[in-house]
């Protein structure tokens, strides 16, 4: 018998969720890009490299890109995954949220030096923003996920789990 594809975490053993909530921040820990997809009109999927914090994804982009114009503000989707050649050892996270420009504030400066040092960019100053805002023409954003599914097929093909982080 087919299992639910949406099945839900609160379905699970408490013990079984922990352990899956582990390997999806693994997982966001081990990879360094994001999709986020846009709708509308014009609809668009962009990768970006980012940042994980405070329960949201940081990354830079031009303010004038189509991901941040059509989809700042608005629902969109995003998702990461590691790559395999083989089918049964894919796994990834898929979520819907929102991309909101970041606060020009301490945290967000503390954010852009983490991101930063994490991709191996100099960033030269005391404000890592302005280095971004000058060399890449890029602005601080963050997608902030309302629903997250984890969906590993080590688990079983096809299976997934909506998570909380």
């Amino acid at each position: 018998m087919p299992t639910d594809p949406d099945r839900i975490a609160t379905d699970q053993h408490p013990k079984d969720r922990q352990d899956i909530r582990k390997e999806c921040l693994s997982l966001i820990n081990a990879t360094r890009t994001l999709t986020l997809s846009t709708g509308g009109t014009n609809p668009w999927a962009a990768p970006v490299y980012y940042l994980y914090r405070a329960a949201c994804f940081f990354f830079f982009s031009s303010p004038r890109s189509r991901h941040i114009v059509n989809g700042a503000g608005k629902t969109c989707a995003a998702s990461l995954f590691e790559d395999s050649r083989d089918v049964t050892r894919l796994r990834g996270i898929q979520m819907s949220g929102r991309i909101e420009p970041c606060p020009a504030d301490p945290d967000t400066i503390r954010a852009a030096g983490a991101y930063a040092r994490r991709f191996g960019i100099q960033a030269v100053g005391a404000n890592p923003i302005d280095f971004f805002k000058t060399h890449y023409r890029a602005r601080p954003y963050r997608f902030v996920p309302d629903d997250i599914y984890y969906m590993d097929n080590r688990r079983g093909f096809a299976q997934r789990a909506k998570i909380e982080l």
